[in-house]
């Protein structure tokens, strides 16, 4: 299975689109990968500058012969940051933007450095809200990374036994997933935050607290790792927590189902199915004009209405502050369903995660990844939602 490459037109519309919002910038240098890739179609180490008029400049450090291979544009070899005034042909006193939510500080300085006279300023939210609506070569790439996800929860029963661990199960998923395209990695924008291909957790340890943007933590495997799939057995008779990913070409598809070996009891069970009405009330009103302040508060209605306040998004004194977000390249990104003014527009992958925590007991919830349309929101991650017992 070969990787796409992406189209010069669907390069060019992503370039003009940036340009288009270019009101108090001279040009953008984007050094990240993730915005490289989708701004140049290559993320090979180097840069992008997007001038705000004119034609963009790709220079590579490593591989420039690959990247001359996967962009449609052409590709310069960069050979000193200091040389990037007369390399960009950036006038003197323009005001550039940067990547300032992830840019390190010592590209930072280099790059000051190297353009003296410029100004900075963020052009991260910019991005971000441009990445956040998809077109349709994305989504395409969304549904073929939903098809592998699905393929893969339906394979879970085959090998879900007691007395495994959470990490042979995460495994044995990853491992299947992969053989299908998946490419085994997950990126998440945020700092500081490494995560694995999905939280794999059974019993009380799914309900574990953990420094992540996210309802769930776990133990993982070890301090520096503290988070997802640890050594614990899975035993019978409790809810087996699977919060994973499907991958495709780059493009991320999300979603969360519960398993069990045995029956689980009828309260976890009745959780379980409250989770799942607040994402249908969520799915029904994810439309263009709302916001995800909206939909958040329409999720914490909705708990409260079911009797689920104290569990929802986690025990009061550790919640979740949200209960969706975007999906693409990376993991988290824009639209937030949170306590935010994000709008929610025609043609955004949003994964809707309403989760209810037991600390005592474990985690029963739902996640579904949907496409906002002119009529409202499908469901791209077309996976059962009854609760899968083995």
């Amino acid at each position: 299975m070969e990787y796409v490459l992406y189209p010069k037109s669907e390069i060019d519309d992503r370039i003009k689109r940036l340009q288009s919002r270019m009101v108090e910038m001279d040009g953008a240098i984007l050094l990240q990968s993730v915005d490289m890739c989708y701004f140049s179609g290559t993320a090979q180490d180097g840069l992008v500058y997007i001038p705000r008029d004119g034609e963009p400049v790709v220079m590579m450090k490593k591989s420039l012969e690959r990247a001359r291979q996967e962009s449609p544009l052409e590709v310069r070899p960069l050979k000193s940051m200091r040389n990037l005034r007369s390399d960009l042909d950036v006038p003197s006193g323009a005001t550039i933007g940067l990547e300032m939510d992830v840019l390190p500080c010592n590209f930072y300085f280099r790059v000051s450095g190297a353009l003296k006279e410029s100004k900075f300023v963020d052009v991260s939210e910019t991005i971000r809200h441009i990445r956040s609506v998809k077109s349709d070569f994305e989504i395409g790439l969304i549904r073929e990374a939903a098809r592998i996800l699905e393929d893969g929860f339906a394979s879970i029963p085959d090998y879900l036994e007691e007395g495994m661990t959470e990490v042979d199960l995460m495994c044995r998923l990853e491992s299947f997933m992969r053989s299908m395209g998946h490419q085994g990695s997950l990126r998440f924008r945020r700092f500081n935050s490494i995560v694995p291909l999905g939280h794999v957790m059974s019993g009380p340890d799914a309900a574990f607290p953990s420094f992540l943007a996210s309802p769930t933590g776990g133990r993982g495997t070890s301090l520096l790792f503290p988070q997802g799939a640890g050594f614990r057995k899975i035993k019978r008779n409790e809810p087996v927590f699977v919060d994973t990913v499907g991958i495709y070409n780059g493009y991320i598809a999300d979603a969360t189902r519960i398993f069990s070996i045995g029956k689980l009891d009828v309260e976890l069970e009745d959780a379980y199915y409250a989770a799942l009405q607040v994402e249908e009330a969520l799915a029904r009103e994810l439309h263009r004009g709302k916001s995800g302040g909206e939909l958040f508060e329409l999720s914490e209605a909705q708990g409260a209405r079911l009797g689920y306040s104290n569990y929802l998004g986690g025990p009061p004194g550790n919640k979740c502050g949200f209960v969706g977000h975007g999906v693409g390249m990376e993991l988290d990104e824009y639209p937030v369903i949170g306590p935010l003014d994000h709008m929610i527009l025609e043609n955004m992958t949003i994964a809707i995660e309403p989760k209810m925590i037991y600390p005592d007991k474990g985690v029963l919830g739902v996640e579904d990844t949907y496409l906002t349309t002119a009529s409202g929101a499908s469901r791209m991650t077309k996976i059962s939602q009854e609760l899968w017992q083995v």
